[in-house]
C-alpha cells in the first residue's frame, strides 16, 4: 500500500518539518546555533497563525512519522543542549509545533484521542516552564476539545474512568499554572476548584507539585497571603500521597521541609496577625521533625513573632548547651552571637560571646575571634546600639550615620588597626546589605585593608563587584593570593555561595574551580575545617547547582571534586577521624551526598554523567565498610549498595535504550544484566548489622521488581533465550503483573522465536488467571481490558509460521507454530465471548461467570480479525489434505463471526459460510 501523502496546507507544514528535522539532525558543536534565524522567524510565523486548529487529516501516515521524528529530536536535543537558555526556548516552540502535526495525523478513535491528549499536555507543560504563555493556551485549547470529545457515548465507553479523571486533572492544573503565569490568580482558582477527587498514586505528587510551584512564585514575589493558601494546599496533598503510598513516599521528608518552611516564611511576610496561629504551627511541626535543623534553628533565632525579651539569648544558649562545638559549626553559631547586637542590643551580643568564651572552643583562631568581637562591642555599645536599633527598624539613613559616626569616632582610631578593619568591613557589609553601590565602591577604592592576605576584603570586594553587574573572574588573578594564605579556602567558598545567591553559574564555576585547584594541590590550609570539610562544602555547592542546570564546566568540576575526596578519604580513613583524618560518619555523608548528587543528575541534562557520580558513591561505601565493618563477610552499607546499583540499572537501561550504535547498545545491556545480578545478592540480605523497618524493606521489593523487568529487557534485546526462558518458568523472577503489558510489546519487538513468544505470553495469561474473580474491583477491570488483546497476541503467535517445515512436506502440512495453542485460543474465546452465558467451552464457566457479571462485550474489532485469521488456517488445513482439521477449525471461525453484532457482523458470516461451500461444496 502506498503511503499517503498530505495535501495542501498539510504538505506544506510537512515539508518545513522534514527540513527541520534534517536541519536539527546534523546539528553541529555546542556553541553553533540549531537554526538560522530565518527558520526560526518561519517557524514563529506559524506559531502565531495557531496551526494547532488545522483541519486534522487522520490517519496520514507521512505527517504522522515526521511529527514523531521531530519530536524525538527535540527529546534528544534538550538532554545534550539544555544548558544554553535560547535553545532550550527554540526546542520548546520546535516541540509544539510537532505536536500540531501530530495532532493532524491522529485516527478519529479513542487511541488516537488518548494520544493528542497525552502530547499535548506534555507539549504545554514544556512551554509553560519556559513561559511561552501563548503557545500553551493554544495547545491547552486542544486538550480542551479532547477532553470534550470523551463525553460523547462511542469514547467514552470505551475510556477507562480512573484514566479519564487523570488527565482532566492534568489538564486542570496546567491551565491554573498557566493563569498564574498570566496574572489571574482568580482564573487559578477557578480551575483548581475543577479538579477531582484525585488518584493520589497516579496524580498526587504531579498536585503538590505544581502547587508548591505557584506557592513558591507568590512568595518570590511578597504575596504572602496567596502564598500561603498554595502552599497548604501543597502540604495537604503531600500529606495525602504519603499516607496513600503507606508512608514509602521516597522525598517526603525533604518537600515537607522546604514547604512547612516556606509556609513559615509567607506567615511572617504578610505582616498580619491572623496567620500567626498557622505560623506557630509550622514550627511546632519542623521543630518536632527537624530538632536543631539549621532551617529551623534560623527562624526560630531570627523570624519568631514577638518573643520574649532575652528569647533569642536563650536559644542561642541551648544550641550551645546542647552541641559540641567545632570548626564545622562554629561559624554559624559566631554570627548568631554577633547578630544578637542588631535583633535585640548590644547587652545579648556579648552575653553570647561571653557563653561562647567560657565554653570549650575548638582549635585554631575561634578564642581570638571571640575575644576581639567581645571587646569591640563592650567599646562601642552606645553607638553601636543606636545604629543596631535603627537598623531593625529598617531605618538605614539614621543606621548609615551612626556607621559613620562609629568609623570616624575619635574612641576607634585610637582603636588597634584589626578593630578598625573590623569596624570598616561592617560599614562596607552595611551598604552591600543595602545595595548602596556608589559608597561601597568609594569606600573600597580609598584603600580599605590594602593587604592581599586579608581574604575577608577579598570576598567584599568581589560581592561588590556582582552585584555592580561586572565579572568577577579578575579577582582570582589580580585580588586573591596565588601562594597558600589562611582563610584562602573558606573566603572562596564563600564566594562561590554569594554568586549562587545571585544565580550566576558561570562566576559559581570560577570560584569552585579556584577552590578544587587548592583541593588537588595540597595548596590548602586546614585552620578553618578539615580536608575533608572542605570536600564536603563543594559537593554541597555542586549539589545546589546541578539543581538549577547543568553544564560541562560543571561536570567536570563534579568529576574533579569526588575524585579528590575519594583519594583523599582512601589515604586516611580511620574509624574516628583526627584533625586530617576522614572518619567513618564522614564516609557515610560522602557517599549518601554522591548519591544524592547522582539523583539531581538523573533528572537534569548531565544524565550521562549519572553512572561515573554512582561509581564514586559505591567505592565511598565499599571504603565505609573497610574501616567500620573490618571484619570479613559484612555487606555493608547494604541498603545504600542496593540504592546504587538500582539507580545504576534505571540509568543504564535509559542509555541503552537512546543508543544507535549497536555494539554500545549491547554493552550497555550486559551492564544491565551485571548490576542486576549484584542487585539480588543484596536483596533481602541482612548481616545483623543493619536494620530496616517495614517501609524500607517494602520500597526496596518494589524496586527489586522493577529491576527484574529490566533484566528480562536485557536479556530479551541480548538475544539471551535460554535465560528469557528461564525468567518465564520461574514464580520468583518473572515480573509482576504491572509489567506485563510492557513485556507483551518487547515480545514483539525483540523477535523472540515464536514457540518461546507463546511461553511469554501463556505465563502472562496464566498469572492473570490466578487472580481472584472476587473483588478487587480494579484487577476485574483491567483483566477484562487486557485479556482479548492478549489472546490476539498469542494467536498471532501460534499461527505464524516458524520454517522448520521439511520442504519435502511442505505441501501435505502447514508451517504454523503451535496449531494446538492456537485452537485453545479460539474455544477460550467462544467461551468468554458466547451469546449464552455457561455455553462454552469446559473450564471456562468461572471467566465466563466474571465476564457476563460486568456486562462484557468482547471487542468487535477482535472478532473480527481472529475469525478471519482462524478461516485463513482453515484454508490451510484444506490445502494440506487435513480436511477434518478444515471443517473443525472453519466452523469455530464461524461461530465467531456470528458474535459479531450488526450488519458486519451478518456480512462475515455470509462471505465465511460461501468460502467453506467453495472449499468443501455445501
Amino acid at each position: 500500500m502506498e503511503e499517503q501523502q498530505p495535501s495542501g496546507p498539510h504538505q506544506a507544514l510537512s515539508n518545513f518539518a522534514s527540513s527541520l528535522h534534517t536541519k536539527l539532525f546534523i546539528a553541529g558543536p555546542l556553541t553553533n546555533p540549531l537554526l538560522s534565524p530565518n527558520d526560526i522567524l518561519y517557524l514563529d510565523e506559524q506559531l502565531n497563525i495557531n496551526p494547532f486548529t488545522t483541519q486534522p487529516e487522520s490517519g496520514n501516515d507521512q505527517l504522522d512519522v515526521v511529527g514523531t521524528s521531530l519530536w524525538n529530536d527535540c527529546n534528544e536535543l534538550i538532554v545534550s543542549r539544555g544548558h544554553n537558555r535560547d535553545d532550550v526556548l527554540l526546542l520548546s516552540k520546535v516541540k509544539a509545533f510537532a505536536f500540531a502535526l501530530l495532532n493532524m495525523a491522529v485516527l478519529p478513535d479513542i487511541l488516537g484521542s488518548l494520544r493528542s491528549l497525552s502530547l499535548a499536555l506534555k507539549a504545554a507543560l514544556r512551554c509553560i516552564m519556559n513561559e511561552q504563555r501563548d503557545i500553551a493556551l493554544n495547545i491547552l485549547r486542544v486538550a480542551a476539545m479532547r477532553l470534550e470529545g470523551f463525553h460523547s457515548s462511542e469514547l467514552e465507553a470505551g475510556l477507562d474512568p480512573g484514566l479519564k479523571r487523570a488527565l482532566t486533572t492534568q489538564y486542570n492544573l496546567l491551565r491554573a499554572r498557566l493563569s498564574w503565569l498570566q496574572h489571574r490568580p482568580d482564573i487559578s482558582e477557578y480551575f483548581f476548584a475543577k479538579i477531582p477527587v484525585p488518584e493520589l498514586a497516579e496524580n498526587g505528587e504531579f498536585i503538590f507539585e505544581n502547587c508548591f510551584i505557584i506557592g513558591d512564585s507568590a512568595l518570590m514575589q511578597v504575596q504572602g497571603d496567596v502564598a500561603v493558601k498554595w502552599l497548604q494546599r501543597a502540604s495537604d496533598y503531600l500529606e495525602a500521597l504519603y499516607h496513600k503510598t503507606h508512608f514509602q513516599y521516597q522525598n517526603y521528608h525533604n518537600w515537607n521541609l522546604v514547604i512547612r518552611h516556606s509556609i513559615a516564611v509567607a506567615c511572617v511576610q504578610t505582616r498580619s496577625s491572623e496567620f500567626n496561629a498557622t505560623y506557630d504551627i509550622e514550627m511546632i511541626n519542623l521543630r518536632h521533625a527537624y530538632p536543631g535543623h539549621p532551617a529551623v534553628v534560623l527562624l526560630d533565632l531570627f523570624m519568631d513573632h514577638n518573643p520574649p525579651k532575652d528569647g533569642r539569648l536563650q536559644a542561642l544558649s541551648s544550641v550551645v548547651d546542647k552541641m559540641t562545638l567545632t570548626a564545622m559549626n562554629m561559624p554559624i553559631i559566631f554570627q548568631y552571637a554577633r547578630s544578637l547586637g542588631n535583633a535585640s542590643g548590644p547587652e545579648n551580643s556579648m552575653e553570647a560571646l561571653r557563653l561562647l568564651l567560657i565554653s570549650p572552643l575548638p582549635a585554631g583562631e575561634w578564642t581570638e575571634k571571640c575575644l576581639v568581637a567581645f571587646t569591640l562591642l563592650l567599646s562601642r555599645s552606645c553607638i553601636w546600639k543606636m545604629t543596631g536599633e535603627a537598623i531593625l527598624k529598617k531605618d538605614y539613613r539614621s543606621a548609615h550615620l551612626w556607621l559613620q559616626l562609629c568609623s570616624d569616632s575619635k574612641i576607634f582610631q585610637n582603636c588597634s588597626q584589626y578593630v578598625q578593619v573590623a569596624i570598616h568591613k561592617r560599614l562596607l557589609a552595611f551598604y552591600l546589605h543595602t545595595e548602596d553601590l556608589n559608597p561601597a565602591r568609594q569606600l573600597m577604592d580609598r584603600g580599605l585593608v590594602q593587604s592581599q592576605v586579608d581574604c575577608g576584603r577579598m570576598y567584599l570586594s568581589y560581592k561588590l563587584t556582582l552585584l555592580e553587574g561586572k565579572d568577577g573572574a579578575g579577582h582570582f588573578f589580580l585580588g586573591f593570593p596565588l601562594h597558600p594564605v589562611p582563610h584562602k579556602q573558606i573566603s572562596l567558598l564563600s564566594c562561590a555561595m554569594e554568586a549562587q545567591r545571585q544565580r550566576k553559574q558561570k562566576e559559581v564555576l570560577n570560584c569552585l574551580e579556584q577552590f578544587i585547584s587548592c583541593l588537588t594541590s595540597d595548596d590548602i590550609y586546614h585552620d578553618d575545617f578539615s580536608a575533608a570539610e572542605h570536600h564536603m562544602f563543594a559537593i554541597i555547592i555542586l549539589l545546589k547547582e546541578v539543581s538549577r542546570g547543568f553544564s560541562q564546566r560543571l561536570g567536570n568540576c563534579i568529576q574533579t571534586v569526588l575524585q579528590s575526596a575519594l583519594s583523599y578519604a582512601k589515604k586516611n580513613s580511620t574509624f574516628e577521624g583526627g584533625d586530617k583524618q576522614v572518619s567513618a560518619t564522614q564516609l557515610q555523608w560522602f557517599y549518601s551526598a554522591t548519591y544524592k548528587l547522582a539523583l539531581g543528575l538523573m533528572r537534569s541534562p548531565g544524565v550521562s554523567l549519572t553512572v561515573p557520580v554512582l561509581n564514586f558513591s559505591k567505592d565511598f561505601a565499599l571504603q565505609y565498610r573497610e574501616i567500620a565493618y573490618p571484619k570479613m563477610g559484612s555487606g555493608a552499607p547494604r541498603p545504600h549498595l542496593f540504592a546504587v546499583y538500582y539507580l545504576l540499572i534505571l540509568a543504564t537501561t535509559f542509555k541503552a535504550r537512546r543508543a544507535t550504535d549497536q555494539t554500545e547498545k549491547m554493552v550497555l545491556y550486559e551492564n544491565v544484566r551485571a548490576y542486576a545480578q549484584e542487585l539480588n545478592s543484596l536483596h533481602g540480605w541482612c548481616d545483623g548489622e543493619e536494620q530496616l523497618d517495614d517501609h524500607t524493606n517494602k520500597k526496596e521489593d518494589m524496586h527489586h521488581e522493577i529491576a527484574q523487568f529490566f533484566d528480562l529487557e536485557a536479556a530479551m534485546c541480548l538475544r539471551n533465550w535460554e535465560d528469557v526462558a528461564r525468567i518465564c518458568a520461574s514464580d520468583d523472577e518473572f515480573p509482576k503483573s504491572k509489567f506485563h503489558t510492557q513485556i507483551m510489546d518487547m515480545t514483539f519487538y525483540f523477535d523472540l522465536p515464536p514457540r518461546l513468544a507463546i511461553e511469554v505470553i501463556k505465563r502472562i495469561m496464566a498469572k492473570l488467571s490466578e487472580q481472584p474473580i472476587d473483588p478487587p474491583t480494579t484487577w476485574r477491570r483491567d483483566f477484562r481490558i487486557s485479556l482479548p488483546r492478549y489472546l490476539h497476541c498469542l494467536f498471532a503467535l501460534a499461527i505464524k509460521p516458524i520454517g522448520d517445515i521439511d520442504p519435502a512436506m511442505g505441501f501435505f502440512d502447514i508451517d504454523m507454530a503451535d496449531a494446538e495453542v492456537a485452537e485453545g485460543v479460539l474455544d477460550r474465546i467462544l467461551a468468554m465471548a458466547s451469546e449464552v452465558p455457561g455455553g462454552g467451552e469446559p473450564g471456562y464457566s468461572e471467566m465466563q461467570d466474571l465476564y457476563f457479571s460486568e456486562g462484557f462485550t468482547y471487542p468487535a474489532a477482535e472478532l473480527i480479525h481472529i475469525a478471519s485469521a482462524a478461516f485463513n488456517a482453515a484454508t490451510d488445513f484444506y490445502r494440506a489434505t487435513r480436511d477434518a482439521d478444515c471443517q473443525r477449525w472453519a466452523e469455530k471461525a464461524i461461530r465467531i463471526a456470528r458474535l459479531v453484532r450488526g450488519l458486519q457482523g451478518t456480512e462475515l458470516v455470509q462471505t465465511l459460510h460461501a468460502r467453506l461451500g467453495a472449499l468443501i461444496g455445501v
